[in-house]
């Protein structure tokens, strides 16, 4: 690859349509593959004790319409060709952009640390047949689970140098592998267990309310940062926005289904429902699917850390300007390595997992509301080429480089957000952190930033 296709690959230049590859089967299966991960299966086991009924009504229909405005930050990538951290520049500035650097480079290669820890469960069942080593939750069990996530972490690091056309193609295999995976699952609890019992299932009193699940699931769903990393790529607007929607949508929502049919299946057969024992590895391993259903899971875990682990590449660039690919991708490695074991330093993978998708929540919930008031209610759906890709000087560059609207209404915003999610989470638990966070951000962004806007010639959009 030479520096200019590297530059291309993960640095801050717009993508030609001439230079794009991703057609609507290319991106639908790409997020498809995304979604069905083993995160989105331990979700839905969470998301069981409210009920399928519930489970079902959020997949289909609250996770399609959550998606839309994440969707459409897609479609806002793919028409300049810009990636996650470029489009967010008229928001924040050209130097304010780079905080989106800095959270999207944050919050994806976090994720790995989540779903590593999930296959490395699987490495150590895969072990414990193998060489009888103990399984986790055994006792002694501490170090085959290091081993399953340094195993995890290497070889994903390593094909995630390959770059986006490696990674199109490696969630082609994983979504067909999960499909099938899904569907033996779906099989083994209906042949054991009546639909009307999966049906009516409930837990009595659930930890949390309906208003905590849907904070939880904006943090989980919105927190695709690398959404435009990919769309940019797409070769028309209805691959990267309806392809990118459509496949995350059915990929995410359709492993929650069958993490929740699961976690039932595995209730049923206990008599007791243990949110920690929602992960794939412990629902194949109560019902006795055996160890290629744990192999496609560790195989379908690294294919989707590597789309991550890109995105988290291409947030580090735009978060430091003058670092080369090479040198990001160094540090992303490394860094994935060190974070994939931080939930072992928690009580328990459920705490770590709860609070990982609070953190990431309150930032990205007002940061795309931020974006998309700013493209569609101060800018009418105008940006100049020129100035969107300009790193010094343009419409796009703000005060020194920084649009303090944005600045100020994505600290607002995130503060709604965690003083409900933490101090007044009373308050929270009936109407959500998430919805007031929007709100509010959205809200200052228009009030501060809304001024009149001419175009001149060449399609140069400058302030009035």
């Amino acid at each position: 690859m030479s520096n200019s296709d590297a530059h291309k690959e993960y640095g801050l230049s717009q993508v030609k349509p001439e230079e794009r590859s991703y057609g609507f089967v290319d991106t639908v299966w790409t997020w498809f593959g995304s979604g069905i991960n083993t995160g989105s299966w331990f979700f839905g086991g969470m998301a069981a004790a409210l009920g399928m009924v519930f489970v079902l009504q959020y997949s289909l229909l609250w996770l399609p319409l959550m998606m839309i405005p994440w969707a459409v930050v897609a479609y806002i990538g793919y028409r300049y060709g810009a990636s996650t951290a470029v489009v967010s520049r008229p928001a924040l500035g050209t130097k304010g952009s780079r905080l989106t650097g800095v959270a999207q480079f944050l919050v994806l290669i976090g994720w790995p640390s989540v779903n590593s820890f999930i296959a490395a469960i699987s490495l150590s069942h895969v072990f414990g047949a193998a060489f009888g080593w103990p399984v986790f939750g055994q006792p002694g069990s501490t170090w085959p689970m290091v081993f399953g996530i340094l195993l995890t972490a290497i070889a994903q690091g390593v094909i995630t140098f390959l770059g986006h056309e490696a990674i199109r193609y490696l969630e082609r295999v994983a979504g067909i592998l999960l499909l099938v995976l899904g569907a033996w699952v779906t099989h083994v609890v209906l042949s054991q267990w009546e639909l009307k019992q999966i049906m009516e299932f409930k837990v009595a009193a659930p930890s949390h309310s309906v208003a905590f699940f849907i904070d939880l699931a904006f943090g989980f769903s919105w927190t695709w940062a690398q959404v435009a990393d990919f769309s940019r790529f797409s070769r028309t607007g209805t691959a990267a926005s309806v392809g990118s929607w459509l496949g995350l949508n059915v990929g995410q929502g359709w492993f929650m289904v069958i993490g929740a049919i699961g976690a039932i299946g595995v209730a049923l057969q206990s008599g007791f429902v243990d949110p920690n024992n929602s992960d794939p590895s412990s629902t194949l391993a109560t019902l006795g699917l055996g160890m290629v259903s744990f192999l496609v899971l560790i195989f379908a875990t690294v294919s989707t850390n590597v789309t991550v682990l890109y995105g988290s590449g291409m947030g580090l660039l735009g978060a430091f300007k003058g670092l080369t690919p090479k040198k990001a991708l160094a540090i992303i490695v490394v860094l994935q390595l060190v974070l994939c074991f931080v939930p072992m330093a928690f009580d328990s993978f459920l705490h770590y997992f709860e609070a990982f998708l609070g953190v990431i929540g309150g930032i990205f919930i007002p940061l795309w509301t931020i974006i998309l008031v700013d493209y569609f209610c101060v800018r009418g759906k105008r940006l100049s080429d020129r100035d969107l890709f300009s790193e010094a000087g343009g419409a796009y560059y703000g005060s020194n480089g920084w649009n303090m609207a944005g600045i100020a209404s994505l600290v607002v915003g995130f503060a709604v957000y965690f003083v409900l999610a933490h101090v007044f989470k009373d308050v929270a638990e009936q109407i959500t952190a998430s919805f007031p966070s929007i709100l509010v951000s959205g809200v200052v962004y228009w009030l501060l930033a809304k001024k009149p806007v001419v175009v001149l010639s060449g399609g140069v959009e400058r302030d009035a």
